[in-house]
């Protein structure tokens, strides 16, 4: 079966859809623990928005937040945010979470 490359105009509209919003910043190669646990906190974040629990808009209603940080959240765009700030939000959508630090 041959496959159909998009046209033109397909991939233009394309391009217009990925040029909107915000990107998923990766973890740093030489990120530190505040980092990598900011990392961590937001990708529960992700997951429970992946489940398809609520959209990204239901989801900032319930924190009280707006939307746009949600955004961030999810992106992991976590600059300003603090650790106990993403643990008050999880908090909120997982109200018996637990945190275990592990030392090795």
């Amino acid at each position: 079966m041959k496959t159909k490359f998009p046209s033109e105009a397909q991939l233009k509209k394309m391009r217009e859809k990925l040029s909107h919003g915000i990107a998923s910043r990766p973890l740093p190669k030489n990120a530190d623990i505040v980092e990598k646990t900011k990392h961590a906190l937001c990708e529960e974040f992700v997951k429970y928005l992946n489940a398809g629990s609520m959209k990204q808009k239901e989801l900032a209603e319930k924190l009280g937040i707006a939307e746009s940080l949600v955004s961030k959240i999810i992106h992991y765009h976590y600059d300003e945010f603090t650790v106990d700030r993403l643990m008050k939000y999880l908090a909120v959508i997982y109200p018996h979470f637990d945190f275990r630090l592990l030392v090795a």
